[in-house]
C-alpha cells in the first residue's frame, strides 16, 4: 500500500466540507418530509440514499488517513469529526424508518419544530466545517458551534415539553411510547451535532 508522506489538506476538508454539506441535505429532506407529514417509500429512500452517501464519505475519509503519514490535523481528530458528523446522518435516518414503521402523522408541532431545529444545527455545523482548516476564520467557526450549543438547548427544552404535552393529551399508551422514542431520537440528534461542535472546538484550540 503506498503511503503519501506530504500533507492532503485540501483532499481532507474537501471531504469533511462533502461530509457537513450532505449533512444539510439530509436534515432538509426531513424537514420538508415532516412539514408535509409525509414518510411514503419515496421519501424515506431518499434519506435513505443520502445515508449511504455519508457512508461513502466517511469511509473515504477513514482510507485517506490509513493511507496518508502526515496529515494537516491530528488523525485523531479527522477521524472523530468524519464519524460523529455521520452519526447524524445515521440518526435523522433511523427517526424516518421509524416515523414510516410506526405510521405516525409527521406534521405534528413538536416534531416540525425538532426538524427546523435540527436543520438550523445542521446548517451551522456545515458552515463551521467550511472554514475550518482557515485559522484568520477562527472567531467565525467559534460563533457557528456556539450557536450549535444554543440549538441543543433549544432542544432539550423542546423534548421536556414535547412528552409533557404527550402525557397530559395521549390516551394511548402504545402511541406514548412511540412518539416519546421519536423525541428523544430528536433531542439526541441534537446532542451529536453538539459533540460534533465540541470536537471543531478541540480541533481550534490545538491549532489556534
Amino acid at each position: 500500500m503506498a503511503i503519501n508522506f506530504m500533507p492532503r489538506e485540501v483532499k481532507f476538508f474537501d471531504f469533511l466540507n462533502l461530509q457537513s454539506e450532505n449533512i444539510v441535505r439530509t436534515a432538509d429532506a426531513f424537514l420538508r418530509a415532516v412539514k408535509k407529514g409525509c414518510f411514503d417509500e419515496a421519501t424515506v429512500k431518499t434519506i435513505k440514499d443520502l445515508e449511504h452517501e455519508g457512508d461513502t464519505l466517511t469511509h473515504e475519509i477513514v482510507d485517506m488517513l490509513n493511507r496518508t503519514f502526515i496529515t494537516p490535523i491530528d488523525r485523531e481528530d479527522i477521524y472523530a469529526l468524519a464519524n460523529t458528523l455521520d452519526d447524524i446522518v445515521d440518526m435523522i435516518n433511523s427517526m424516518s424508518n421509524r416515523i414510516r414503521l410506526y405510521k405516525l402523522d409527521a406534521a405534528e408541532e413538536h416534531l416540525v419544530q425538532f426538524a427546523d431545529t435540527i436543520h438550523q444545527s445542521a446548517q451551522a455545523l456545515a458552515n463551521a466545517v467550511k472554514h475550518i482548516h482557515d485559522t484568520k476564520r477562527a472567531r467565525r467557526v467559534l460563533d457557528h458551534c456556539i450557536e450549535v450549543h444554543r440549538l441543543e438547548n433549544v432542544g432539550d427544552q423542546l423534548r421536556e415539553k414535547a412528552i409533557s404535552r404527550l402525557f397530559e393529551t395521549e390516551k394511548d399508551p402504545i402511541r406514548v411510547i412511540k412518539w416519546k422514542e421519536i423525541y428523544e431520537v430528536a433531542e439526541g440528534t441534537l446532542d451529536t451535532c453538539e459533540h460534533v461542535a465540541k470536537v471543531i472546538e478541540a480541533i481550534l484550540v490545538k491549532h489556534g
